[in-house]
């Protein structure tokens, strides 16, 4: 293989790129600090009761780039008997912030599911602000093989035109005070800010930062995601069936762009 001035200027610049990439990994004491500005002065954490929190993530995983996860969280969904907040950390992640979960009394539980990027072993921590204002953390410790800061370089994601691919799904007709399972996905790259192009210029963050459930205006479920959610962000959450309703879907870019959706959900 013949190498040209300009082959080995673009290994250089890949070069720099994989050296100066690579974020640093945050600490316990950043997780700290992000649940403080999250859920204000609580005593000591360790002390906190879970709650009864179920936390379905593997122990292990291969690839960091895309682990399953779901958290539920005991409630009847009754006056103040639901999670105003579910909040996911990550200790060695570059940033300690996951996602704000917020569930409303529209919801027919406090369980959601999505896909996460994990970077190295560490813990996960879940904390839980029901609406009676009381608060409950828990831990779940979790390994993966390669982590998902893995691939520093990366191509063009959001050429000229990009816009994104939406899918939602959700029953066809649902038996009045029954539940109505949604499930939502959306075609998006989810661009950490830690990456470079091939050139070695480093790639701005840009991702689907805020998603919303509603009817009628009304907002029935919502996440506010960060860049350790995986790319094409999926969540899976309940709804009460109590009436017929369009239910409108939304994610906000970090552009400014709002991508939207509807489903109609038919109660019989």
């Amino acid at each position: 293989m013949k190498l040209t001035r300009r082959s080995m200027c673009l290994g250089a610049l890949s070069l720099a790129a994989l050296a100066g990439v690579w974020p640093a990994l945050a600490t316990e004491a950043d997780v700290r600090a992000a649940i403080a500005d999250d859920f204000g002065a609580l005593p000591e954490l360790e002390t906190l009761p879970d709650g009864g929190i179920a936390i379905e993530l593997p122990e292990f995983s291969d690839s960091g780039k895309s682990v399953p996860l779901t958290v539920t969280v005991p409630a009847s969904m009754t006056g103040d008997d639901y999670p105003e907040i579910v909040a996911v950390y990550a200790a060695r992640n570059p940033r300690p912030r996951v996602c704000r979960v917020f569930f409303t009394p529209a919801c027919a539980e406090a369980r959601f599911s999505t896909r996460i990027r994990i970077d190295s072993y560490q813990d996960v921590t879940i904390m839980v602000r029901m609406a009676d204002g009381r608060v409950f953390r828990a831990v779940r410790k979790v390994d993966v093989t390669y982590g998902a800061c893995e691939d520093p370089i990366a191509n063009e994601q959001f050429p000229p035109g990009w816009s994104p691919s939406m899918r939602v799904s959700v029953p066809k007709v649902v038996i009045t005070g029954s539940e109505a399972e949604i499930r939502t996905i959306i075609g998006h790259p989810m661009e950490t800010g830690f990456r470079h192009n091939i050139q070695g210029l480093l790639i701005p963050v840009r991702i689907a930062e805020t998603f919303r459930c509603m009817r009628d205006g009304e907002t029935l479920f919502s996440v506010k995601l960060e860049p350790a959610i995986a790319a094409n962000p999926y969540f899976a959450f309940s709804l009460k069936a109590e009436a017929s309703a369009d239910l409108r879907f939304e994610w906000d870019d970090t552009t400014g762009e709002v991508y939207s959706t509807t489903a109609e959900l038919v109660v019989a």
